[in-house]
């Protein structure tokens, strides 16, 4: 009898061969021993959602926390919502239907929308006066800055006031011919990004004109998409010009995108990128029409995420808020807590699923497969209900797998409950799919099989 410690899925690497990488995690994200626990690893599912506030009709296209509010666009309206969720309508933007850009100097809120610029003033929607479209908006020092669609050029507000501009505060990002696709301030430094560079300024304070080019700060990278531009952890990630997923370390672009996670994303249209905290997990997302994938910084590692019978993740956005993070929807207003203690989506199904990397032997002989165990939290269930856990096994590659054979986890304190599968056959490669959908907490520590 051998019984083996398998090797678990650490994060998404299924790629353009699966009998190669076909290691997945949907819904689930691996969290990092840093004391004397049982093992380095052990997989836990994603949180769960209850509703916090309903806004508009959504989708919910922006969001951003100014104080105690939460500023949100819901469709074509901007909301302020407090923090026990009641909203008030402030006013209509129209801009566009994708993501929106905001900023604030603390008491004024503005939004690029399709073009047209917004600002709150804290009493009614304004749209200023400027001399082109406008593309994307940030704030830095005192100011607010507009980068005009389809140019290389910005403009600065007045200094506190977003509502007034001189049009000779126009300034030119001409390091490179490279028209403008975002802006975003980091270390108090300005980082315009364009097509396939980026360009760094800073306050030098000059009296005519307070903003000017970082000397030899110029980084020959460009951006794919504006709204994959999020700062989080004291660092910008972006998607480049590349479609490869970077983290500037300085001025020095550090690719954290994996071959797998470039080979799902390879024919994604747009990437809407939201970050969330929760439990020391950052979390870096990208919503695409390709699917959504998150990078976890405690690990470095990548996960799946979907909601149950839509083959998307419904939620679009995030923010912080009062210590706490709240996911926003993407098919309607609604705004949601997250919650690892909650294991539902909003009274929706949760499917956790890992597929294992490939078992086989070294000298590719046939091998039997006696058992396969599932260490996990058990006893996890009601005092009248237990969860089911189920095994599915794929001989060729993963491109068939097995019916599911399911098992129990036990009623409530039932804790030494087994997921144990026996008389598995035999095989030369082998690869491992584990589903769990029952709302309840899934925490899975490890992998064992009796194989000989």
């Amino acid at each position: 009898m051998a019984v083996a410690k398998l090797k678990p899925a650490l994060q998404q690497s299924a790629g353009r061969s699966k009998p190669w990488s076909g290691a997945r995690l949907l819904n689930c994200f691996a969290e990092k021993a840093d004391g004397d626990k049982r093992d380095d690893f052990a997989l836990m599912a994603t949180p769960g959602t209850t509703l916090f506030s309903s806004v508009g009709s959504g989708p919910i296209r922006g969001e951003r926390v100014v104080g105690d509010l939460v500023y949100v666009v819901s469709g074509a309206e901007l909301y302020s919502i407090d923090n026990g969720g009641s909203s008030t309508l402030l006013g209509i933007v129209g801009g566009g239907s994708g993501r929106v850009r905001m900023a604030d100097n603390g008491t004024q809120i503005c939004i690029a929308d399709g073009g047209v610029p917004y600002v709150w003033d804290g009493t009614s929607l304004i749209t200023p006066v400027l001399p082109a479209a406008v593309s994307d908006v940030a704030y830095i020092d005192g100011y607010i800055i507009w980068t005009f669609d389809g140019t290389d050029q910005f403009i600065i507000s007045s200094l506190d006031n977003a509502l007034i501009y001189d049009f000779l505060d126009i300034a030119t990002v001409e390091g490179a011919p490279d028209f403008l696709v975002g802006v975003i301030v980091d270390h108090r430094e300005i980082q315009f990004y364009g097509k396939s560079t980026v360009e760094i300024w800073y306050n030098s304070g000059a009296a005519d004109f307070p903003f000017e080019r970082q000397g030899n700060a110029f980084i020959e990278r460009g951006c794919f998409d504006r709204d994959s531009l999020i700062k989080i952890d004291n660092s910008v990630h972006f998607v480049g010009d590349d479609r490869i997923i970077y983290r500037l370390s300085g001025y020095d672009p550090q690719r954290i995108s994996t071959h797998a996670i470039e080979y799902a994303l390879r024919g994604a249209t747009y990437h809407r990128g939201f970050v969330y905290t929760q439990e020391g997990h950052k979390f870096y997302g990208l919503w695409t029409d390709s699917g959504t994938f998150l990078y976890d910084m405690a690990t470095g590692a990548w996960h799946e995420r979907q909601s149950f019978g839509m083959g998307f993740w419904r939620m679009g956005g995030a923010f912080e808020f009062n210590g706490s993070a709240y996911f926003t929807d993407n098919q309607n207003g609604n705004i949601y807590l997250a919650s690892l203690d909650v294991n539902d989506e909003n009274g929706a199904t949760i499917s956790v699923q890992v597929e294992l990397p490939t078992i086989e032997c070294g000298d590719r002989s046939r091998i039997t497969m006696h058992s396969f165990e599932v260490l996990c939290e058990t006893g996890v269930g009601s005092t009248t209900v237990e969860p089911i856990i189920s095994l599915q096994y794929s001989d060729d590659g993963g491109r068939n797998y097995s019916k599911e054979m399911q098992r129990t986890l036990g009623l409530v304190g039932s804790y030494r409950t087994r997921a144990i599968w026996r008389k598995l056959g035999q095989f030369r490669q082998r690869q491992m799919r584990i589903t769990m959908t029952d709302s309840y907490r899934r925490f899975v520590i490890g992998y064992f099989a009796d194989i000989r």
